[in-house]
């Protein structure tokens, strides 16, 4: 059986603590929570051109982590023809759970556990988006 594989484009802002935890929350999903079922994409090779990068962006669904409201990962990979099949913004978990990021060098307690919130949302894109496509395998080969 064919194992789907869904990209996770994580913010490279390094400006604000947000980005950190993009790129912490990414990690944990890679490593921890989906590591068969993802692939991170390396967004400053993806913005330099890199063909293997923007290949998998365009072919298979891609999850786009935001550290805020400026939506700069999803504008470069829109704009750049990818398939975007869900974006998260930091800004909304931290909203949602009353937590905040408080340092981009080290995260403290409750900025891990934001990147906690955002990586178990990441999986639950994951399990949606793997389930679509489940669905439309089935549909299409009437199983």
């Amino acid at each position: 059986m064919l194992i789907p594989m869904i990209g996770i484009v994580a913010c490279g802002g390094e400006e604000i603590s947000e980005g950190t935890v993009t790129r912490v929350a990414t990690r944990i999903v890679m490593e921890e929570l989906k590591p068969t079922q993802t692939m991170v994409i390396c967004l400053p090779l993806y913005i330099s051109g890199k063909e293997d990068e923007r290949a998998f962006v365009r072919k298979q669904p891609t999850i786009i982590v935001d550290g805020c409201d400026k939506g700069c990962a999803e504008k470069v990979i829109k704009m750049n023809g990818g398939n975007v099949a869900a974006v998260i913004r930091v800004s909304d978990v931290m909203r949602a759970y009353g937590l905040k990021s408080n340092s981009r060098r080290k995260l403290d307690e409750e900025s891990e556990k934001l990147a906690r919130k955002v990586a178990e949302k990441i999986a639950e894109e994951v399990d949606r988006i793997i389930g679509e496509m489940t669905k439309q395998t089935a549909m299409k080969f009437n199983i």
